[in-house]
């Protein structure tokens, strides 16, 4: 049996934090304002390292003026004190010492960090959510383990956040900027514009904001081996590492490629359900993020060919700039709307439009591009024009059509009707 003596100790290690440079995310906003009501779970999912555990350290520190700390248990399942009694029973046995010593007039607030690394957790949380007057947050760094046994064994009772890295508003206000309007970032522009290279390059994982160049790649390279090695093969005991490293490697150059499963057994030299497989992992651990072909005529999804984005731009070290700005939309989009709204599409004519969101019944249509000139912008705005002629005018206007660009060359700067044309920097600012 655990003493409370040693489980205080891994209260206290588990919560523990340092408060410089602290940025309040959006998630943490939504997840404080009803700190002190019950139920349903709380699940908040998403990649290593994007803050999952500090929003959660938050919340605790903010009930622990309200609450009694003997009534809040928090635990990382991650903690090396855990590594001999990470399984079923020894939670139990955790979670019974210390109700034992709880304040009977007030509920418990359970925290669970990397719960998956505990097998048949989820017994125990059903357990105590139907036998409990007790809130319970949970997080972990794997959507498939989380979403698939929570929806069988739990079912609806569970609200489901998905967290990000860093948006680059965040990163702004990490690094000291206020809320910025369009005359603050006009009166900015320089300096802003740097600092956007800078996300555009690293991303939005905090840790890596204060690091050099070198320590940069160190940190890419240690998180892609941890989440590789322990959160996929370790986990589905992959026999042939190199294999599933290879393809994060070959999506990492082609972020938004149209792909297959078939097309890839080819590249990768194995057969396309093994692909399949792998890609599900991959995805399932927050690397990648999959987006499907919408039919804009039939509103149809295919998802024999998709696109696969990284789930961060400190992924996109390997691809070229273009590629490289399309993912920074891609993970603004997600970020914003949810990764189930967002689409890409692509003709019979072959004609391509970057992403699409379904917003009710109306769409908000995205073109990327780097440098919007003379050359390239019938090119450019075509496909969406093209979008435009199957839509009724007043379906137009409430739709969005975007050209976003990098750098705008153009020697006469008018843009089709319907249609606004804006730079990258600007957008991910302020829509």
């Amino acid at each position: 049996m655990i003493a409370y003596s040693d489980i205080v100790i891994i209260i206290q290690e588990s919560a523990a934090y340092q408060a410089e440079n602290i940025v309040t995310r959006k998630l943490e906003k939504t997840l404080s304002e009803n700190l002190l009501e019950k139920k349903p779970i709380k699940v908040i999912t998403g990649i290593r390292r994007s803050g999952k555990s500090f929003i959660l350290k938050r919340l605790y520190q903010k009930l622990s003026i309200e609450v009694p700390k003997r009534n809040l248990l928090f635990i990382n399942f991650e903690n090396d004190r855990l590594s001999n009694d990470l399984n079923l029973p020894s939670l139990r046995d955790i979670y019974d010492t210390f109700k034992l010593k709880s304040d009977p007039e007030y509920r418990l607030y359970l925290f669970f960090d990397e719960i998956q690394n505990i097998p048949g957790w989820e017994k125990f949380v059903r357990t105590v959510y139907d036998s409990q007057d007790d809130d319970i947050y949970i997080t972990g760094s794997n959507s498939k383990l989380l979403s698939s046994e929570l929806s069988t064994v739990i079912g609806g009772r569970v609200l489901e956040y998905q967290l990000q890295p860093f948006t680059f508003n965040e990163f702004l206000d990490f690094h000291g900027y206020g809320l910025l309007d369009l005359f603050s970032i006009n009166e900015q522009k320089t300096e802003l514009s740097r600092m956007f290279e800078t996300y555009l390059e690293s991303g939005g994982f905090c840790e890596t904001f204060t690091l050099s160049g070198r320590q940069k790649e160190n940190y890419r390279q240690s998180l892609i081996e941890k989440i590789v090695l322990k959160d996929i093969i370790g986990r589905y005991r992959i026999q042939k590492p190199d294999i599933i490293q290879n393809l994060f490697l070959y999506i990492a150059k082609n972020p938004g490629s149209i792909v297959s499963a078939a097309k890839l057994s080819t590249v990768m030299g194995i057969d396309d359900k093994t692909v399949s497989i792998f890609l599900s992992y991959l995805n399932n651990v927050f690397l990648l993020g999959k987006v499907d072909k919408y039919q804009w005529k039939t509103g149809n999804i295919f998802r024999s060919q998709r696109k696969y984005y990284l789930s961060d731009n400190l992924f996109t070290h390997l691809c070229l700039e273009s590629r490289r700005l399309e993912n920074l939309i891609y993970t603004h989009l997600i970020e914003k709307y949810g990764a189930s709204a967002v689409f890409f599409l692509k003709n019979e004519k072959g004609q391509e439009v970057d992403f699409v969101v379904t917003y009710g019944r109306h769409y908000h249509c995205y073109q990327v591009c780097v440098d919007l000139n003379d050359e390239n912008e019938k090119r450019e705005f075509r496909s969406l024009l093209n979008l435009m002629k199957y839509r009724s005018p007043e379906e137009i206007k409430k739709d969005k059509y975007y050209l976003l660009y990098y750098k705008d060359s153009r020697s006469d700067k008018n843009t089709p009707q319907g249609i606004e044309a804006k730079q990258i920097m600007e957008f991910v600012l302020t829509e």
